[in-house]
């Protein structure tokens, strides 16, 4: 397995570049929808997650969020700052392989803006079967500060289910306008949350010059080098222990394709 040490050398020295994200939001949602998908419900049985997770082959699945300007409630329509939904855990009932990152990528989604969350993963053996998910968004207004759940508190008895059936089940799909890159490429980090170092798994059936580019969750790039992929699996051992903690994300691009996860720091 081949190994190389990228050492951190200051935020100085590399070049400012635009954070990549794993998605972009739906810009033929209209203004009226809150959030697409809609939900699953009865009066709704085409609504909701669609697509259908299997054991073994990668998957990703796009939420699109429309943020209005104010906030309604039985009080009246409250001037609204921001929807945010935390960069973790603020999806509950994923599969435990599968995570998810937002666009913007701190999950700070300014009012009158459209923005998006995706979830992603790789199902595993004994994690077939029906999965309810929630959205935890915090409405900033300056005033009260709600916590959300979504989708049921839009709308009652409304769900997000994700399925994950076993491999081979012949409706698996991946939700993904990259899903061919996607099911070629895959990273991880180990340990995560790490204090100092951290090794990069790559996992790859392509070849070529790819960008290694970390940020933070603002999108500043504290981290920027190029590396040549192999087929077959390779590692990156990171240092990140002139960094401060917390949620960082990590981007392998070759220009036309990307693949993006979180990493953590903690040195507590």
């Amino acid at each position: 397995m081949k190994k190389l040490l990228l050492t951190f050398l200051g935020f100085a020295l590399f070049q400012s570049i635009q954070a990549q994200t794993t998605c972009m939001p739906d810009e033929t949602v209209p203004d009226t929808a809150i959030v697409s998908p809609l939900p699953y419900s009865e009066v709704r049985p085409d609504g909701g997650i669609q697509d259908t997770a299997c054991v073994g082959s990668a998957y990703e699945y796009v939420f699109t969020f429309n943020i209005p300007e104010v906030y309604t409630t039985d009080f009246g329509d409250i001037p609204l700052l921001s929807v945010d939904v935390a960069p973790e855990a603020g999806i509950s009932n994923l599969p435990a392989s599968f995570d998810y990152v937002c666009n913007p990528p701190n999950c700070i989604f300014p009012k009158e803006t459209k923005g998006c969350i995706v979830i992603y993963g790789t199902a595993e053996a004994g994690q077939e079967g029906q999965y309810d998910l929630t959205v935890f968004a915090t409405v900033r207004t300056g005033i009260i500060d709600p916590v959300l759940s979504v989708p049921a508190d839009l709308e009652a008895g409304s769900h997000y289910y994700l399925f994950v059936k076993p491999e081979g089940f012949e409706n698996c799909q991946m939700s993904s306008t990259q899903e061919s890159f996607a099911s070629n490429f895959s990273i991880r980090n180990q340990p995560n949350p790490f204090r100092d170092f951290t090794t990069i798994v790559l996992n790859s059936k392509v070849s070529g010059d790819f960008d290694f580019v970390v940020t933070d969750l603002f999108g500043k790039v504290v981290y920027r080098s190029q590396y040549q992929v192999l087929p077959g699996e390779q590692s990156i051992e990171f240092d990140g222990s002139r960094l401060p903690d917390g949620f960082y994300l990590y981007t392998f691009s070759n220009g036309r394709e990307a693949v993006t996860r979180k990493m953590v720091i903690s040195k507590r």
